[in-house]
């Protein structure tokens, strides 16, 4: 754990920076830094402490609510020799404090350098006429003042004439997520993944000291815990004890007795309606917790108007806080007001989890109800809870349903499966069908037993929607109908029969639109966008997903059930548009239900950034976000990221030369059972082959790679196939060039357009082209350090045939420029230094070909490409220019050894 100084200075620089330069000004000056408790400011007036002590005198005046209402209580420890007799004149307060501040007049400094500084913290308590005479000081030029407080207002009624120049604002704001982020791998000293960063951002609010003490709980009670190098919170919620509690205490001292009640009842009711508030005259209260930052009034997303805990955290230290006797009361206050009033999904849950908490009395509905608004929500523990409560009931059908879906957030598929048996046939109410249903197709697309699902799920959907009691002749051939074609076309898209799904899905889609079928509309939508991402039309498919994306956030009928599975294909489309910024705000907040929903979808916010990394050349960033989201996918991959991301990974760390932790990576993606979507899984298999062919430069893992290419184009994959055929151009392999060429002129993206230029260069042999490509000064930031340096060795190798050697050395400078630290790509796959340092101990090509079982073609490939990378040409250049490689030939081991 480091210093908390250096700690809590997180985020904090610019506003340091802007106060020292307020101070450094002539005395008369100063600073006000305003924030809520704990973000900071105290730090911030610590460290310019640190920066001003060795220019000037630094004093502090340390103010506290028990000091308030005694004059100049404030300044005692500045006026150790007033007489007690002078501590109510303000002249002799005044004399004693001004030959206080003269002590440390320094000898041969100027008059400037001797004006001291004084910090006054926590000035919001600070008592009036202490405050008072600081300003007067201040006014005469005596001092340079800086002020800590929690609002600028605390302090206007003092300092209203300095706002125009004298002192300089500040406030401190939240940390952001990125910050946060730092802040956490500073204090754990290790990765940690952004889903567990950001959730630890929504509990705190960004506040450091909350942040800092909920990390320090959080891995002393095992909630936060470290797997495989990567810092990821368990399901078991918050610790709330220990420091946490402590410090949400602290904030609650002082509280009037009503004050806190109300505190406590907006607390577990969270949020509690404005208009409940009112009718029981809470109206005071809470105008002093809104100024005291203890509570906040926020608009929900149906517009109500409620009042909440400035953080999710005093929320949760604070419920657990209340002894039940008064929660009991508060609960019997709060239910003479509440009926008729609407507190919405997340005020349905938390009364009734009130309500379950201290043993009154709940009926079933209630309880479906709020279990349902918790699955919505991604709140599976709470959901769980309320499934049970409500298992022995006349509902218990909807009960398993719902326990069936909290158990699938949780990761476990077999208990899921246990409650969901026989559900589907027996649901009493179309709703419940729905939801039966969705729960049989999570199962099944998590499931590695293959494709076939959807038709007998399509049966299973048309008998028990025939059986529905209450249901219209008319209504059970519309909806047996509608829902059998969604699950068939689900299903096909699933086994990448891209071309029929397609034929249907635009008659369905327009059909739905014109009868105004919202569910229907939401669901074609969002499959829409996932065909037309697959085959290379992204453009056209973000906008389906947009359009999706906007009905979850009108809440559109039917939309909740939804939602992981249109925010999965909405953030595909803008990875592979390269919509970085959009993709930051869909995964870094945690600031709504769609973004909650998005952070509890098995790693897919650090999978999301992984990729966006690994498109901007940020490698190191890349790995951490892909081992990161391996981990999270471990026990929940119904999208099928597992795999795929142990292969990125394995490639980004293969790059960068990490070769044992790519060799930990690969070996567990060709382990892991492929899953998912068919375009995934053919994804996967074509990077696993990538990251085999970068390590290794082996002619059965560029075999390999061209297979799922191939594999990928027979099933109309072509993003899948333009990705993988762009990915043996990054290790050199230009043997798919015409192809490349083809697939990439109909493709919509950044990529396609400069991936058509390169194929276009190397069919047509255009070394000026490769080389205006890669060393051009407009060069397109799609050409990324990998494919720039492979263009220059294709250009080199031409250029060599061409015996044009003004040209040859215009190459070679720029393959020398790229390998002195443009890109972090080693010289040498790990097969070529193989074979390259057997060559420069002497070896001839027939002895290397049998050491490494290798036939005496394929060592002569690696030969050629190994002087085509180091600008060579012969034996003796190599030993001669690089001796280590007859060091490292002692050092050889075969390749089918483990790294």
């Amino acid at each position: 754990m480091h210093g908390s100084n250096l700690r809590s200075l997180a985020g904090r620089d610019d506003v340091l920076a802007a106060v020292l330069q307020s101070l450094r000004r002539q005395g008369g000056y100063g600073a006000v830094v305003a924030a809520e408790t704990g973000l900071g400011k105290t730090a911030v007036g610590a460290a310019a402490a640190r920066a001003l002590n060795t220019e000037t005198p630094v004093y502090w005046v340390y103010s506290s609510p028990a000091l308030t209402a005694v004059p100049y209580g404030a300044l005692a420890a500045l006026l150790p020799d007033l007489a007690p007799e002078e501590t109510g004149s303000p002249l002799a307060v005044m004399r004693a404090l001004t030959a206080r501040l003269d002590l440390h007049a320094r000898p041969g400094r100027t008059p400037e350098k001797t004006v001291p500084v004084v910090i006054v913290d926590d000035a919001h308590d600070i008592d009036p006429p202490s405050l008072d005479l600081l300003a007067q000081l201040l006014d005469a030029g005596r001092i340079r003042l800086l002020i800590l407080t929690r609002a600028f207002s605390d302090v206007s009624a003092v300092l209203p004439h300095m706002w125009d120049g004298q002192l300089s604002r500040h406030r401190l704001t939240a940390l952001t997520e990125a910050e946060t982020q730092q802040l956490c791998e500073e204090e754990l000293q290790g990765q940690i993944s952004a889903t567990a960063a950001i959730e630890l951002a929504r509990l705190t609010g960004g506040n450091p000291m909350y942040l800092l003490a909920l990390i320090e709980e959080s891995v002393r009670s095992g909630v936060l815990l470290q797997r495989h190098g990567i810092w990821v919170l368990s399901d078991a919620g918050p610790p709330l004890g220990g420091r946490v509690g402590d410090l949400v205490k602290a904030q609650l001292r002082g509280l009037a007795a009503e004050d806190r009640a109300t505190l406590e009842s907006i607390c577990l009711a969270e949020p509690l309606p404005l208009s409940v508030a009112f009718e029981l005259k809470m109206h005071s209260s809470v105008d002093t917790l809104v100024e005291l930052l203890l509570i906040q009034v926020v608009t929900e997303e149906d517009g109500r108007t409620a009042l909440r805990p400035l953080h999710p955290l005093y929320g949760e230290v604070i419920r657990r806080m209340v002894p039940a006797a008064r929660s009991s009361r508060l609960h019997k206050q709060l239910q003479e007001v509440l009926p008729g009033v609407c507190v919405g999904a997340e005020g349905l849950v938390r009364w009734v989890a009130w309500s379950l908490d201290l043993g009154a009395p709940v009926q079933a509905d209630a309880l479906l109800k709020a279990a349902d608004a918790a699955n919505n929500r991604s709140n599976p523990r709470l959901a769980l809870r309320m499934a049970d409560a409500a298992a022995g009931g006349p509902q218990q059908v909807q009960a398993r349903i719902q326990k069936a879906r909290a158990l699938l957030q949780l990761g476990d598929a077999d208990a899921a499966a246990t409650a969901a048996a026989g559900t589907l046939e027996e649901a009493p109410d179309l709703e419940s069908l729905k939801q039966a249903v969705m729960v049989e197709v999570r199962l099944s697309m998590g499931s590695a037993a293959g494709n076939g699902w959807a038709v007998g799920l399509a049966e299973r959907w048309t008998r028990a929607v025939e059986h529905l009691p209450g249901v219209s002749a008319a209504e059970v051939v519309r909806k047996a109908h509608g829902g059998a074609q969604m699950l068939l076309l689900l299903g096909r898209v699933r086994d990448g029969d891209y071309a029929e799904a397609e034929l249907e899905m635009a008659p369905a889609l327009q059909q739905a639109r014109e009868s105004g079928a919202q569910e229907r509309i939401l669901f074609l939508e969002a499959l829409t966008a996932e065909v037309l991402l697959a085959t290379g039309r992204s453009r056209s498919a973000l906008d389906h997903s947009r359009a999706a994306m906007a009905m979850l956030q009108m809440e559109a009928p039917g939309a909740l059930l939804y939602r992981p599975f249109v925010l999965h294909r909405h953030l595909a489309a803008l990875l592979w548009l390269g919509e970085w910024e959009e993709v930051r705000e869909c995964v870094a907040s945690a600031d709504s239900p769609v973004q909650q929903t998005l952070l509890h979808l098995a790693g897919i916010a650090d999978f999301a950034l992984g990729l966006s990394r690994l498109r901007t050349n940020s490698l190191d960033a890349a790995i951490r976000h892909f081992t990161a989201a391996a981990e999270a996918a471990q026990d929940n991959d119904t999208e099928g990221l597992l795999r795929l991301s142990q292969a990125l990974g394995s490639f980004a760390a293969g790059v960068l030369g990490q070769r044992e932790l790519a060799g930990r990576l690969l070996r567990s993606a060709e382990s892991t059972p492929p899953r998912g979507p068919l375009q995934y899984q053919l994804l996967a298999e074509g990077m696993i082959a990538g990251a085999l062919a970068a390590r290794d430069s082996d002619d059965a893992s560029l075999q390999r790679l061209r297979d799922a290419a191939d594999a990928a184009q027979e099933r109309s994959c072509s993003a899948v196939e333009f990705t993988l055929r762009h990915l043996a151009f990054r290790i050199g392999d230009f043997s798919e060039a015409a192809r490349l060429l083809k697939v990439s002129e109909g493709l919509e993206g950044p990529q396609a357009p400069v991936l058509n230029k390169v194929a276009r260069a190397v069919v047509d042999q255009d070394v000026a082209a490769l080389v205006e490509l890669a060393a051009g000064p407009a060069s397109d930031p799609e050409m990324d350090l990998l494919l720039i340096r492979q263009c220059l060795y294709e250009a080199l190798r031409l250029a060599r045939k061409g015996n044009d050697r003004a040209l040859l050395n215009r190459i070679q400078r720029l393959v020398g420029r790229q390998g002195s630290g443009r890109t972090p790509l080693p010289e040498l796959t790990r097969r070529e230094r193989d074979v390259a340092a057997l060559v420069a101990a002497g070896h001839r090509n027939a002895e290397i070909a049998r050491q490494l079982n290798l036939s005496v073609r394929t060592v002569e490939g690696h030969i050629y490409r190994t002087y085509e990378k180091l600008g060579i040409s012969r034996r003796e250049e190599l030993r001669a220019r690089f001796p280590s490689l007859e060091d490292a030939a002692a050092d050889w081991k075969p390749l089918s050894q483990p790294e």
